[in-house]
């Protein structure tokens, strides 16, 4: 409680102040800029002669703690007006010195003399204290009774705390140490990112920091109407494998979230921040929309916050004596307060003799012979032992929102059906993710047992009785992903198989024989819903459903070559992706283009279907890749725009013929393969290049180094000549060279230009035979780098006129009109 001041208007009490070393003690050393009558603090005079130094430690550096005895307080008088908060900046707190602090505890905090320190970016550290109107951290002076700086929260994956009021609050520049461990080592240097600043490249994302590339899967969570968040993740961890290139945070993985400034550089963002905004909790009493894990309500009489204490790796290590650092700090992640510990501890080992004694039994259950089958079960025993006691692995742990949740279990169940599986009679509350492997013929209701409050499960070669599988399934109410690969599965006839999982958000197949119909009805909490390689005849029954459809965002059909009817899309207001590729759908789906569509949609792909007639891609400004290769449409789709998409769209192999004047070639057009025929369209094809550097229209490769498709109207009496100059460059030497010469029959200019394209042929050839052997290879060089063939030409012919200056120079190419736009 306040001290109640005694007559006389002064009161004695103990307080720290900090000054510097340097200074004359007998002089007044308050620090700068400490508030006096701007209502911050009161107004104090100390009794310099009784000041007492106490050292931070050995060597405390310029900044030192004094202990005062006495502190007179002499009330000021009030002015007549209401005294206005006067706003300072984090630089205002920053302490000149941490010499002499202990490190950081769990929760990011450096107890001193029961004050709290923590660090701010740029390495500086603050005093705070705690803000009895919010229940957040607040920047502290060290006069001050109440803190009066800027709000602060803590990012879990730095344990940096940041002002919470902006955006560029809330970033941080990516340095060398943060990206190390994302690089991946794929080359893409001549890859052109799209507006969003990402690079698509064989199906993945990747961003180009400091000429590395970085994998990264959208997070459609974190982004906000102003800005995207994209997760830098490993390639080799789940959570980089999802085909639509989403972040799962269930999928476990190390990730790190990022996004571009406002003048497009890529920086770290915080999304998890301790205290920070959480989608799931009420904003009582809270007028900055927080959650406030450490209030429940007003603060308590007095004024002051309850005092919350840190679990300790010493605490983890008194209940179990061969937990490693590492293993504590993840229990202490998980339970943060010392109470929330204790009691989970006291927990654990209370139970886990029971749970030891039913695993020893499971392991010695098994009688023959097979060496594989024991050593199989000894594994799965000491990994439920390990991670009943929260003990997991980095590749175990599945983090949601950046934090620590729990971990994922692998179980292999082996190819011997008849074998007993693993089922006890303790839950194992640390595993939130479950992977089951093998082709059990026996019930797998006491293994799930264990596992009831799990959120993911995934399924893999399952060949065992399916529907028992799904009403076992149907036992886990918590369920929200659930994934199935390389599995038979015979569906109930009643066409509902999941509707007890009223959480279900994810369901992915991939690879699964199902008969005779899949049904998501009932499924009103779906987002996901991929059925992949899975011999679909017909659309899965209730997909069109109300409110349901209104609320899935990925629908993925991939490669069901039986597939013939696509699905209406007309309520999926909210779908992102729509993938109906290496199916047998001839018609566009319902609802494309229309005003009560999916008008957020942002990839569709119909690649390699029988696809007659183009979808209409009209007012779909969110799209970012659209992808038409290999169909039979004949005319670009309606909507194209210089937006309209905004990344890609690939139209190879189809069977367009011609460019509208109205369509705008740009890099993000592919044409490569298509039947393009009409000779305006290749001039406009072979400008294009000229400007880019790109190749939007190639005809169909060959793979001859024949020299008939450069002797068209050669003069007999040349001919000997030529075929002998051909053979002599045609060996091993120059053989990459010489394929990219042949590429060039599949170039515009060999359709329109093939006379003035043959003359420039064979003044290269001509030339390169003459050429010194310096020249020679830097020509070979240019050649085997540049992808385009007719930018190889082009180039070639201005390394030349470098030694020669008398080379001919060819003509420019004439300009096509600007497209119109109706």
């Amino acid at each position: 409680m306040p001290v109640k001041p005694p007559r006389g208007g002064s009161t004695r009490v103990d307080t720290e102040v900090y000054t510097h070393s340097n200074r004359n003690p007998d002089k007044d050393f308050s620090p700068a800029g400490t508030p006096g009558r701007d209502g911050t603090a009161s107004s104090v005079r100390v009794d310099d002669s009784k000041l007492r130094s106490t050292s931070l430690g050995d060597d405390a550096g310029r900044d030192t703690i004094l202990r005062t005895p006495m502190v007179e307080g002499r009330p000021q008088p009030r002015p007549a007006e209401t005294l206005l908060f006067k706003y300072r900046s984090l630089e205002h707190y920053r302490l000149e010195s941490a010499t002499g602090l202990p490190d950081a505890d769990s929760e990011g905090f450096r107890v001193h003399r029961n004050r709290q320190y923590v660090e701010v970016p740029d390495g500086g550290i603050v005093l705070v204290g705690v803000d009895l109107d919010t229940g957040l951290y607040r920047a502290r002076l060290p006069s001050e009774l109440l803190p009066s700086g800027p709000w602060l929260l803590r990012d879990i994956e730095s344990g940096i705390w940041h002002p919470h009021s902006d955006f560029n609050a809330r970033t941080n520049p990516l340095t060398d140490a943060n990206l190390q461990a994302f690089r991946t080592g794929v080359d893409v240097s001549g890859a052109e990112p799209g507006s969003d600043g990402v690079i698509r490249h064989d199906g993945k994302l990747y961003v180009a920091i400091n000429e590395q590339a970085y994998q990264v899967m959208q997070d459609l969570d974190a982004s906000r109407p102003e800005y995207k968040t994209w997760r830098l993740v490993h390639p080799e961890d789940p959570v980089a494998t999802d085909s639509a290139n989403i972040y799962r945070a269930s999928r476990s993985g190390e990730t790190l979230a990022i996004t571009r400034n406002e003048r497009n550089t890529w920086v770290c963002i915080l999304t998890g921040l301790r205290g920070g905004a959480d989608g799931n909790a009420p904003a009582d009493a809270n007028p900055f929309n927080f959650h406030r894990p450490w209030l429940t309500g007003a603060a308590p009489s007095g004024g002051q916050a309850p005092v919350v204490v840190a679990a300790t790796r010493a605490q983890v290590k008194r209940y179990f004596a061969d937990v490693t650092d590492q293993h504590a700090d993840d229990f202490i992640a998980l339970f943060g307060e010392a109470a929330d510990a204790e009691v989970e501890l006291k927990r654990l080992q209370l139970e886990f003799p029971q749970l030891n004694r039913e695993v020893t039994a499971w392991e010695a259950g098994y009688k023959g012979k097979d060496d594989a089958e024991r050593s199989r079960r000894l594994a799965i025993g000491a990994k439920i032992r390990r991670l009943y006691k929260w003990q997991g692995e980095s590749s175990e742990k599945v983090y949601r929102e950046g934090r620590l949740v729990g971990f994922k279990l692998e179980l292999d169940l082996g190819s011997r059906g008849n074998l007993a599986l693993p089922g006890f009679s303790i839950r194992l509350e640390s595993i939130v993710s479950l992977r089951l492997e093998g082709s059990p013929s026996r019930s797998l209701e006491n293994l799930f047992s264990m596992f009831s409050h799990i959120e993911s499960l995934d399924v893999r070669g399952f060949r065992g009785k399916s529907q028992e599988l799904f009403a076992e399934i149907n036992k886990l109410p918590a369920l929200s992903v659930l994934m199935m690969q390389d599995s038979r599965l015979l569906l109930p006839a009643n066409s509902e198989h999941f509707t007890r999982l009223t959480r279900l958000q994810e369901l992915s197949l991939t690879n699964c024989s199902i008969w005779p119909t899949l049904s998501v009805q009932g499924m009103t909490e779906l987002r996901v819903l991929r059925a992949r390689s899975c011999d679909l005849l017909f659309v899965p029954l209730g997909l069109g459903d109300a409110p349901a459809a209104s609320r899935l965002q990925v629908l993925d059909l991939y490669h069901n070559p039986e597939l013939r009817h696509a699905p209406d899309v007309t309520h999926m207001s909210d779908l992102r992706i729509l993938d109906l590729s290496y199916t047998d759908i001839s018609a566009p789906p319902l609802g494309l283009g229309l005003q009560n569509g999916p008008s957020r949609l942002e990839i569709l792909n119909l690649s390699q279907t029988p696809l007659a007639i183009a979808p209409s891609l009209q007012g779909m400004t969110a799209l970012l890749e659209v992808d038409l290769s290999r169909t039979r449409i004949n005319s670009f789709p309606d909507g194209v725009t210089p937006e309209i998409p905004r990344t890609r769209l690939d139209l190879a192999n189809s069977l367009i013929r011609s460019i509208p004047e109205t369509v705008e070639l740009r890099t993000e057009l592919d044409l490569t393969g298509a039947l393009i025929s009409d000779p305006a369209s290749f001039r406009r094809l072979i400008a294009a290049r000229r400007q880019t550097g790109k190749d939007f229209w190639l005809g169909k490769s060959s793979h001859d180094l024949v020299i008939d498709h450069w002797m068209r109207n050669i003069p007999q009496a040349q001919h000997a000549a030529k075929i002998a100059l051909w053979g002599s460059l045609t060996h091993q030497t120059n053989i990459a060279m010489m394929k990219k010469i042949r590429d060039l029959i599949r170039t515009p200019e060999f359709l329109v230009e093939r006379a003035l394209l043959q003359r420039r042929v064979w003044s290269f050839l001509e030339h390169f035979e003459k050429a010194s052997m310096g020249e020679q290879e830097t020509l070979r060089e240019i050649a085997f780098a540049e992808p385009s063939p007719g930018r190889m030409l082009e180039r070639l012919e201005e390394e030349t006129r470098k030694f020669d200056p008398t080379a001919q120079h060819q003509p420019l190419h004439h300009l096509p009109k600007r497209p119109r736009f109706d």
